[in-house]
């Protein structure tokens, strides 16, 4: 997983109307009538202003999976389920209504994702956070890992005969070794066929790309060149906007020899959008 860099703001027409209603929300006398303000306005949220905003920060791509697939649909989803939240032991509690139309709370995710993680979410330990409180937002401690967090370093991926899976990275602690298994069960990273064969796809683009480096051979001028063009195509792999970049990642740093690593991971940044 590869953490998602948020720039700029969404459209501020579509940011007034989600102040609007989240005062309505806000405001409502009952629960029954804010689960009924969300049912009504839910178009909010899959307005196409606030959802093509959202896919142009990650180049289109899911900001779970990195997959860009455009014949599954890409669901808006709200990290934080905006109704109510199903534990593990399949009882439930309040969900984060407050957060219905705050965007802040979104994340792209493509449908078999989505449809996977539900009302999923659980909390590691400590209190859930609670409306008119944004500090407790803060001090939460969700399980389920953020794709806007630096804890998506802490998922990695690893090539089996089949398929290539996300797998924990490595040497990390106990307690983030469960969020990672908790968040990969959760999302259902591992799921779907399609996604872990054309991650092993890309794993082994990868993998030639690191064998043409080290392989290359005859003349010291035509090995230079040959080497050069290997490094150029594995820099563009772990590009912020190529699809699958953080399969890319893991796959060269599992395989490729030091210098090469190096060479390929010097000053990495991530682009500007346009």
């Amino acid at each position: 997983m590869r953490k998602v860099v948020i720039q700029g703001t969404p459209p501020a027409e579509w940011v007034a109307k989600a102040k609007v209603l989240e005062k309505k929300l806000s405001d409502a006398a009952t629960p029954d009538e804010r689960s009924a303000l969300i049912e009504k306005h839910q178009a909010h949220w899959r307005d196409d202003r606030i959802r093509n905003w959202l896919l142009k920060q990650f180049n289109d791509k899911c900001w779970y999976s990195e997959a860009r697939d455009t014949a599954a649909p890409i669901h808006v989803d709200h990290f934080r389920p905006k109704g109510r939240v199903t534990e593990k032991d399949g009882t439930h509690r309040d969900g984060y209504w407050w957060l219905a139309f705050e965007w802040t709370n979104y994340r792209i995710c493509g449908h078999f994702l989505n449809v996977k993680k539900n009302d999923s979410f659980p909390i590691l330990e400590g209190d859930c956070a609670k409306p008119g409180n944004p500090l407790s937002l803060q001090l939460e401690a969700p399980v389920l890992i953020d794709p806007l967090s630096d804890s998506t370093r802490l998922i990695s991926f690893e090539r089996d005969e089949i398929a290539c899976k996300a797998v924990p990275a490595a040497s990390i602690g106990a307690a983030d070794l469960k969020r990672v298994t908790d968040t990969i069960e959760i999302i259902g990273l591992n799921r779907p066929p399609a996604l872990g064969r054309k991650r092993a796809d890309f794993w082994d683009s990868c993998r030639m790309r690191i064998t043409e480096y080290v392989n290359a051979d005859g003349p010291q001028v035509f090995r230079m060149i040959n080497q050069a063009a290997a490094k150029v195509r594995l820099k563009e792999m772990i590009d912020y906007n190529a699809e699958f970049s953080s399969v890319a990642e893991a796959c060269i740093r599992k395989n490729a020899p030091e210098p090469l690593v190096a060479l390929v991971f010097e000053q990495q940044r991530v682009p500007h959008l346009v």
